[in-house]
């Protein structure tokens, strides 16, 4: 009889960790789920932290999937569409959202404040986000005031915002001397695309390993094509996420959540 209720006593508690392994649901950013992450994690543990159909095999799905179990990105679909575009308001979301689980000092996110954006309501679904990176001081809107949240996310934008939450520095020469250095220096064909104000960040990823080099990152170190005026699509900010210069990578955050 013994015997009988030990075994069924082995079972179920079998079956629980079974559950509490595979049980990972979305959630929000400051209860992100929790995954549990062995020496040899892979790929293929992070498959149960998703229910993204639509990533299998396209470049960017380790981050993806990375970010997810972090607690940054969150689907009701099923779908991530990692090919589609990515909107200013919703990759700053989940610039803040990685940001603040990778570093010690995160963003602060603001409660019950106005808006710094005549164009960005406190209902806006990404409101809060903009607003904590605008308080911090980084790089945010426009030069007319706004901040434009749906308008799509391009790569000079991009680079820019990310830039500044890696390096306190900036590329203080002048514009010419900038796209000078891109262009001659570093190969770019395109450099008179790039618009002024980003100028000082882009020569910054390009030139100084304390920035992080961002561009070269997702899009790679032989690309003498920068289209900085190109859409920026979800699976290319998720790779560019997936690393920051002090607060490390996604998986090391992963890791020491449970350790």
């Amino acid at each position: 009889m013994y015997s009988k209720i030990q075994f069924v006593v082995n079972a179920v508690s079998l079956t629980t960790v079974a559950l509490v392994c595979l049980g990972i649901s979305h959630s929000s950013a400051a209860q992100p789920p929790r995954l549990l992450l062995t020496s040899e994690s892979t790929i293929s543990q992070l498959k149960s932290s998703t229910t993204f159909t639509d990533i299998a095999g396209v470049s960017g799905e380790t981050e993806i999937r990375q970010l997810a179990a972090l607690g940054v990105l969150e689907s009701t679909s099923g779908q991530f569409k990692p090919q589609a575009p990515i909107t200013r308001g919703q990759f700053v979301a989940w610039l803040v959202k990685t940001y603040n689980q990778l570093h010690k000092e995160p963003i602060t996110i603001p409660e019950n404040t106005s808006s710094a954006f005549p164009d960005v309501a406190s209902s806006d679904p990404h409101f809060t986000f903009i607003q904590a990176v605008y308080n911090a001081g980084f790089l945010a809107g426009f030069d007319d005031g706004n901040f434009r949240p749906d308008d799509l996310l391009t790569r000079e934008q991009m680079i820019a915002l990310k830039t500044t939450l890696d390096s306190t520095g900036r590329d203080n020469r002048s514009p010419a001397t900038l796209r000078n250095f891109i262009g001659k220096t570093k190969g770019f064909t395109d450099v008179e695309e790039i618009s002024e104000r980003y100028l000082s960040h882009i020569a910054l990823d390009l030139g100084n390993a304390a920035s992080g080099r961002n561009f070269t990152r997702v899009y790679g170190i032989t690309t003498r094509i920068y289209a900085p005026q190109k859409a920026v699509t979800r699976a290319e900010a998720a790779v560019l996420l997936s690393r920051f210069r002090k607060g490390g990578t996604v998986e090391q955050a992963l890791k020491r959540r449970n350790r």
